[in-house]
């Protein structure tokens, strides 16, 4: 007996030994989540364990001591939590390998109904992206293309929010802060919202999303009643902070929510789905910055470094041209990149869906200094919220609209197509659709309204009036008019709890 409880007490040794070493490890990284410390820290207690197990029994040999019995337990706390570290960790393939192989289910709503219904938005895509992405405008030109379309806010979160219920960000109220603080923690979608996918689930169709963003993610509402979630970012975040460990590193493989793998992933789904009523929306974060940063073990690849840009950004003083031209190559090498991983998957939707009504656009664009605006989410500038906007369908002729439309049509355009009743408010001809937009990452909170080729912002009580110099409106008073009733109210500060994904958030530059 001495000599197993002297097995067992090395081995509980071994395993404290390993949890805390993963939490030093994991401390000195960026992901300082609470749930990544514990993860790293059980797997490297459990993989410590197995590595101190021969010399615990060669300990347990040469001594006879009676050993504290403490020790039994403590190594069956070890070994369960590393256990169960690992097992999230290595599972992750196979849980996807057991999503895609579960027969999809079928909803009410059995009538006759139009064909799928695909989704991708790009993350960041400025509305003149497209001159850099051939292939993608090649597509484009093939179907319905919207010269004037606008988003509802100049970041992810509350842009979606309104793609996904047709509400504007101040009735929505997703994006709003938690409380009043520049980097609070922002609101989820209400739950008593419908979104597009409940709209779709009463028609009949089935639902799937892969998303690359973690403000998409279900604990924010917008994907919460999806059949399926495929969260790359999710994935990556766990697999980054696994193999930033010592101890872990060679033993989880890299899951990179970049394109590629989020397409492959969609075309996966598309071996179980094709030929149904589903609506799949597939979210790329690729042009995202840090810019032409790959791999995790890659320093930065701006100019000097990523943290000179934030800094940039958060003093509102543009660096020199030259800096300033190399980071927008930058920026057009990661559209050029997301562009080419596009392609087979738009190549496989016209091959072998081709009645599906196929979307793409942007949650919001990118500014270089521009009103002196760098990234997203300062202001509401022509940078940051016009976006590109692509429709492909049975019987949708080649033609380009010049007519302003807004993001928010998303969810009654798509409504209207699977009614049988054309696009709705994203139909080619018709009128400049007001487009209210509130929300923002940093500074003042304010509003805007764009129609057509004008746009008005207010802070407080400061207005500004931009209009597109190329496309004058005809009559300037009546347009300053109705900009003026469409604006909106500057977002509330929220009242409920808020989700956080501290450390994916800060990767992306969203939390300093």
């Amino acid at each position: 007996m001495s000599r197993l409880a002297a097995l067992i007490e090395a081995l509980g040794l071994a395993a404290a030994l390993g949890l805390g070493l993963g939490a030093v490890d994991t401390w000195a990284t960026d992901d300082r989540g609470w749930a990544a410390l514990a993860a790293l820290a059980t797997m490297n207690g459990l993989l410590l364990t197995v590595a101190a197990t021969p010399f615990a029994v060669l300990f347990a040999l040469l001594n006879r001591r009676s050993r504290p019995r403490w020790a039994l337990g403590l190594t069956a706390l070890a070994l369960l939590g590393g256990l169960t570290a690992w097992g999230v960790m290595r599972g992750l393939d196979e849980g996807k390998a057991a999503l895609l192989s579960q027969p999809l289910p079928r909803l009410r709503g059995d009538g006759a109904a139009p064909g799928p219904v695909v989704l991708i938005t790009l993350d960041t895509t400025r509305g003149d992206a497209l001159s850099q992405m051939p292939a993608l405008s090649a597509w484009g030109a093939q179907g319905l293309r919207h010269l004037q379309a606008s988003a509802n806010a100049p970041w992810t979160l509350p842009s979606m929010a309104s793609a996904m219920t047709g509400l504007p960000p101040h009735r929505h109220g997703a994006g709003a802060r938690r409380h009043d603080a520049e980097h609070a923690p922002r609101v989820g979608l209400r739950d008593e919202l419908p979104t597009l996918a409940d709209a779709l689930h009463d028609r009949g169709y089935i639902s799937v999303a892969v998303i690359t963003n973690p403000y998409l993610a279900p604990r924010y509402g917008l994907t919460a009643r999806f059949d399926r979630v495929f969260d790359l970012s999710q994935e990556e975040s766990w697999a980054r902070a696994a193999r930033r460990s010592s101890l872990a590193r060679r033993l989880v493989d890299r899951r990179p929510a970049d394109a590629t793998a989020a397409v492959g992933r969609a075309l996966e789904v598309l071996d179980r789905v094709e030929g149904g009523r589903f609506f799949l929306w597939l979210h790329l974060i690729d042009p995202h910055a840090p810019y032409g940063r790959r791999g995790e073990d890659e320093s930065c690849a701006l100019p000097s470094c990523w943290d000179d840009w934030r800094a940039a950004r958060r003093a509102k003083a543009p660096p020199d041209p030259s800096t300033l031209a190399t980071i927008r190559g930058l920026y057009d090498g990661e559209l050029a990149a997301l562009d080419a991983a596009l392609a087979p998957l738009l190549a496989r939707l016209a091959e072998r869906s081709p009645d599906a009504l196929v979307i793409v656009a942007a949650d919001h664009g990118e500014a270089f200094a521009e009103d002196g605006v760098m990234e997203h989410g300062e202001g509401f500038t022509e940078a940051e919220l016009a976006v590109p906007l692509l429709l492909r369908a049975p019987g949708l002729h080649p033609t380009t609209s010049a007519r302003g439309v807004c993001l928010s049509g998303l969810y009654d355009a798509t409504l209207a197509w699977t009614d049988g009743e054309g696009l709705g408010p994203w139909a080619a001809e018709g009128p400049d659709t007001p487009c209210p937009a509130s929300s923002l990452l940093r500074g003042e909170e304010g509003a805007a309204c764009t129609l057509g080729p004008a746009r008005l912002s207010r802070f407080g009580e400061v207005e500004r009036l931009w209009v597109d110099p190329l496309s004058s409106p005809a009559e300037p008073e009546v347009t300053l008019a109705a900009l003026r009733a469409c604006l909106p109210p500057p977002m509330p500060i929220g009242d409920v709890t808020a989700p956080s994904d501290e450390a994916a958030l800060r990767a992306l530059g969203y939390v300093d």
